[in-house]
């Protein structure tokens, strides 16, 4: 094991009961580095994606985690980074130490809104070559949520016919690309008329204005094969959902946990997703990047220590893209 340098203390953000997260949320100079596993490597954070499960598990995390936190184990935040490799465990073979990384760290890791993270290597992937971390840090949950979505639980294929709900979000700008460089022959997808022609930029064939349009009377009836809800709407698998796919064949995929998923007349099937970071994927979607046919698209970025302003945009509903944190400098 390669040991670390450095102080033994760092920033992180975290949260200690549960509630509104502008008001709950603790920016924390005094972490203690914890050990390093044998199977951990410890990076260096350059910059962090934010999504909004950051903010939602400290609203409604009583319905997520096994505990409720406290000063004295509180919940440190986080999922998204991009950044350096500074100590390696024992039995870490594919990483080494400077290693330019991405990873989605997973439930019970230290949060990656801070200037270190420990993460098992089997979510670590090495970055893109052609993004720099900013870009790279908004790829890990939101790309291999949509990944997974379009490829794991709708068993996308070349011709497919797909309907993003949702595009101009982070997870929607990813689902976008990924849908037209694995071989949709056509993406349809949900948006308000401002973000027209960013999603259309992004390869999207037909855009549709949810505040004026629905999306039932814009495709025609048993035309798409593949739906996937990136809108967060608990009632998006309704009628006009089954209206659209295709029976017997078609798929819907959500990502909203509290979607009532109830069964199909017509013989579609639907699934709620949840996300499973892992370096394979995150490698399928460096290949993608470095062929030029996925990007990161960026909303804003924010410091650190401006963690509850990035929250309260994100909150807003607004962004178009991803919000990036920047943490260390990125040479």
């Amino acid at each position: 094991m390669m040991p670390m340098r450095g102080p033994q203390t760092m920033r992180a953000w975290a949260f200690e009961k549960f509630g509104d997260p502008l008001e709950e949320i603790k920016f924390r100079s005094d972490v203690m580095h914890p050990p390093l596993a044998p199977s951990q490597v410890r990076i260096l954070v350059r910059c962090a994606g934010l999504n909004p499960i950051d903010y939602k598990l400290v609203e409604f995390g009583d319905k997520f985690l096994p505990k409720n936190p406290s000063h004295n184990n509180p919940v440190y935040m986080g999922f998204d980074v991009a950044g350096t490799v500074v100590e390696v465990g024992e039995s870490v073979s594919n990483l080494s130490v400077d290693d330019a990384v991405y990873a989605m760290a997973p439930f019970g890791a230290t949060g990656t809104f801070a200037d270190y993270v420990v993460v098992d290597a089997k979510h670590v992937a090495r970055k893109p070559k052609n993004m720099n971390f900013r870009e790279a840090a908004g790829v890990p949950l939101a790309a291999q949520t949509s990944y997974q979505a379009l490829v794991t639980y709708g068993k996308l294929k070349q011709g497919d016919r797909v309907l993003i709900l949702g595009g101009s979000g982070g997870t929607g700008t990813f689902a976008i690309q990924i849908a037209k460089a694995l071989g949709a022959s056509f993406v349809a997808t949900t948006t308000s008329a401002r973000n027209a022609e960013l999603v259309k930029s992004l390869g999207a064939d037909q855009v549709i204005d949810y505040s004026k349009e629905q999306y039932g009377e814009k495709l025609a009836p048993r035309s798409i094969d593949l739906i996937f809800d990136c809108s967060v709407d608990a009632l998006s698998w309704n009628e006009e959902a089954q209206r659209v796919l295709k029976p017997d064949t078609g798929i819907f995929v959500t990502i909203d946990p509290f979607a009532k998923l109830n069964a199909s007349s017509t013989g579609t099937k639907s699934h709620q997703i949840m996300t499973d970071s892992n370096t394979e994927d995150l490698d399928k979607l460096r290949a993608l990047i470095e062929e030029g046919k996925v990007k990161t698209q960026i909303d804003s970025t924010f410091k650190l220590e401006e963690l509850p302003e990035a929250i309260k945009k994100q909150k807003d509903g607004h962004a178009r893209g991803k919000i990036i944190i920047t943490v260390a400098s990125e040479e």
